[in-house]
């Protein structure tokens, strides 16, 4: 006897069939257009989402340098540090790396993109386009035999600044160990894996100002420095896969990030209202809480962190967060 077909198999069966017979078609005549006039549209496009990511880039290397260098001392782990942002064609996906190197003059080496201003590099004369060199070869400033060259106090880097070979003396700075990173990705998020810290570029559109972007990568660092990767690993893994207990150290980021914003000169009065514009977008998080405590319960802690810190300038006290008896 043959069994008797459901109705989702039914479905299957008649898409099958209807694939077999042919592949459907538009029921209207759809404009011509040329491929000179696909290719230069592509390129505006290129060219502005370039400049996009171009821009972002360089806003959160300024920023965020700005919380790593002023928060030193406080990170257990720590680099050095010239202020130049590097890039390559393979820093950009592969469908945008012939307009990365016809815009932003990418190569196959690593080469000078953007210097900070008034950083140690910009101090020494380095320039975009610039590439370092290595044994007299390029060489990427991330990598870890690069920064070990950068130990002594002063030091001298060769580079190459078209035909022309140079060497400049530098004087690198400290700063807290962590990476800064952009990922394109229209999602409002930034995350911290204990040695990096990434923000998105929604994330970056979503920010109003500096200060805000301040607090979001103190908020990171701080989750690379209080350790919370491998505390919430272990308490995931201890509570038997619950999430309530990641909570508290989100709730400490935001404590621990804000002084390292205000450490690092920005403003964070109203800062706190990020949460409500957030709030905004994401309504289901202002009375749920799984990973992370409720928009209300952020907004209203940064508030009184804020008040905290207040008070503390007022005093002439030590900037530093209220540790627990023996966690310092």
């Amino acid at each position: 006897m043959m069994a008797r077909m459901g109705p989702y198999r039914w479905i299957v069966a008649a898409i099958s069939v209807a694939g077999l017979a042919a592949c459907a078609s538009t029921a209207t005549r759809l404009p011509d257009i040329s491929e000179t006039d696909l290719r230069a549209e592509s390129i505006v496009q290129e060219t502005r989402a370039l400049a996009v990511q171009a821009a972002h880039a360089e806003r959160l290397m300024k920023v965020g340098r700005q919380v790593l260098r002023a928060n030193a001392e406080l990170c257990p782990k720590t680099r050095r540090n010239i202020g130049v942002l590097v890039h390559s064609e393979d820093s950009y996906p592969k469908e945008m790396r012939i307009a990365a190197r016809r815009e932003l003059g990418a190569t196959r080496d690593p080469s000078v993109m953007r210097v900070v201003a008034g950083g140690p590099a910009a101090r020494a004369g380095v320039r975009p386009g610039d590439v370092f060199l290595l044994d007299g070869r390029p060489a990427d400033p991330r990598d870890k035999a690069f920064r070990e060259r950068l130990d002594p106090a002063q030091v001298a880097l060769d580079i190459r600044r078209g035909d022309e070979d140079l060497t400049l003396t530098v004087q690198p700075e400290t700063v807290c160990r962590s990476q800064l990173r952009l990922r394109p990705s229209t999602e409002i998020n930034a995350l911290a894996d204990g040695r990096n810290i990434t923000v998105t570029t929604g994330m970056m559109d979503f920010t109003q100002s500096d200060d805000e972007l301040a607090l979001i990568v103190g908020h990171e660092l701080a989750h690379n420095t209080m350790g919370h990767i491998r505390k919430v690993v272990g308490n995931f893994l201890l509570s038997g896969f619950a999430t309530r207990y990641t909570r508290p150290f989100e709730s400490e980021a935001d404590y621990v990030g804000l002084y390292y914003m205000v450490r690092a000169g920005f403003d964070p009065d109203d800062v706190e209202a990020f949460w409500r514009r957030l709030a905004d977008v994401d309504p289901r998080s202002v009375n749920r809480a799984k990973t992370h405590p409720t928009f209300p319960d952020r907004y209203l802690r940064i508030a009184a962190a804020r008040d905290e810190i207040r008070a503390k300038q007022a005093a002439n006290a030590p900037l530093v967060p209220n540790f627990k008896a023996g966690d310092e």
